[in-house]
């Protein structure tokens, strides 16, 4: 016992002199030095980056071509994601793609494509060794696809499986139709794919989109790894000498002309115990001279454990299983402003009401300068995460390049970000972020609510039904 009491004694005294977490101090972060890839245009007009990386022999690649789903035609939505998927797994007309499938397996190795809403890309990886029959493969794959019927079939059924599951998930559905209320539902931002688009789709289709959009003027081409800069560029040289497609220049993305859509949205979900809710708005892009003051802002607002809402609506009040905010700005059109969480259903109107209501304190006074310090630290200290591997730092560069960003795009953003202020914060909140203006979704069982959820404004009911197949 006395034993006991002395350990006590002295844990408390140890307690009492030991400095405080709070004391202490963590040098600046290190300027990041970002290395300067090689570049060159191929003959045929395909610009590429290389980027020599000699810590493991291994060797990746991606090829970004200039289109993406926005170029999907009204009426046969989805058609280049179906075209992307079936370039690789529909294989070249000299193998299937199971062939190519087993060929990349015996030498662990991997080539893929997918489609993105402004992008299509198409990547590879590898060990060193096999530097020349990976990019042999990557090149049949995108310059000779063979687009096989069954392949096709195969993609487009999964496709009406997952329109058949699309509202499973809650939290899916709320998302998905803040996106589509937030861009308007006519137009290829913010409309769905239903089941008689993708009964329109014909492999000519494919074909067709194929040879508008890949063509080596419109493709730029990344590699990263274990070679020599200078050898690599001989290969690609004779690799790529016979493919001399041409098009007419790609067209720019269409233009976003939604307008706010002020409400209350109630998409009614019976078999649930819980509220997903969404409320936005529509952004900006990353060029806005405000866009770094505004991802401070929404930082404040709702980002980790610290922020307004997680101390407010989950810590105090709790009402709310998760939440969160951010400033989604995009390249080359306007993102989004969102708030996103989760509450049982009997506090869905209070949540919904309570978030609203820290929207409108954000724009009422100025934050704290502990606010304001720990959400500049917080963004300023994930820069250095952007180029902590080579992909990341070279993806980043071809990125800038890809969309006309200016190659020290993101040091002047972190210069801008230092240099934001109280006033800053609540000037760009108070013009860009009107709670007026504010789309809100909510998923949920409304026999379930507390409240009514029209306490919050008129309700506009969303329809959920999944068009039958034609």
């Amino acid at each position: 016992m006395r034993l006991l009491i002395l350990l006590y004694l002295a844990g408390m005294t140890y307690a009492q002199t030991a400095p405080s977490y709070r004391q202490l101090i963590y040098p600046p972060l290190k300027q990041v030095k970002i290395p300067e890839p090689t570049q060159f245009t191929l003959p045929n007009g395909m610009r590429v980056f290389l980027l020599e990386d000699h810590e493991l022999p291994l060797i990746n690649g991606l090829a970004l071509v200039r289109t993406g789903n926005l170029f999907d035609p009204s009426d046969k939505r989805g058609l280049s994601s179906v075209m992307a998927d079936v370039l690789r797994s529909g294989g070249t007309r000299a193998k299937t793609g199971d062939q190519i499938d087993e060929e990349l397996e015996n030498i662990a190795a991997s080539v893929e494509s997918s489609m993105g809403e402004t992008s299509a890309s198409i990547s590879f990886s590898g060990l060193k060794e096999t530097t020349g029959t990976v990019l042999r493969i990557f090149k049949e794959v995108m310059t000779d696809p063979e687009f096989r019927q069954d392949k096709i079939d195969l993609t487009i059924q999964q496709m009406h499986s997952g329109i058949d599951r699309r509202n499973d998930d809650a939290q899916g559905i709320a998302e998905r139709e803040i996106a589509n209320i937030l861009y308007g539902r006519d137009n290829s931002y913010g409309w769905s794919i239903e089941h008689e688009h993708l009964a329109r789709i014909k492999r000519e289709d494919l074909q067709q989109f194929y040879r508008r959009y890949y063509f080596p003027k419109n493709i730029m081409l990344a590699i990263y790894g274990d070679f020599s800069a200078s050898e690599m560029k001989g290969g690609l040289e004779k690799l790529f000498a016979d493919w001399k497609a041409e098009q007419t220049p790609v067209p720019a993305f269409p233009a976003v002309t939604a307008k706010p859509a002020p409400g209350v949205f109630l998409a009614e979900k019976s078999d649930v115990t819980q509220t997903f809710f969404a409320m936005g708005l529509l952004g900006g892009t990353l060029r806005d001279p405000d866009y770094p003051a505004l991802e401070v802002a929404a930082n404040i607002l709702g980002s980790g454990f610290t922020s307004r809402l997680m101390s407010q609506i989950r810590t105090k009040m709790g009402l709310a299983y998760s939440i969160g905010a951010g400033w989604s700005a995009a390249y080359d059109h306007p993102g989004t402003f969102r708030i996103v969480g989760s509450t049982k259903s009997a506090s869905t109107t209070e949540a919904i009401t309570a978030a609203r209501a820290e929207v409108e304190k954000m724009r009422a006074a100025e934050v704290t300068e502990q606010e304001l310090k720990t959400a500049k630290d917080s963004v300023l200290n994930s820069f250095v995460f952007f180029f902590d591997s080579p992909s990341k730092t070279l993806n980043r560069v071809m990125n800038y390049e890809y969309f006309g960003y200016p190659k020290d795009f993101l040091f002047e953003y972190q210069k801008k970000v230092a240099a934001v202020t109280r006033a800053d914060v609540l000037r760009v909140f108070k013009q860009h972020i009107n709670p007026a203006n504010l789309s809100i979704v909510a998923v949920g069982n409304p026999k379930d609510f507390g409240k009514p959820l029209s306490e919050a404004g008129k309700i506009d009911k969303i329809d959920l039904t999944i068009p039958k197949m034609p």
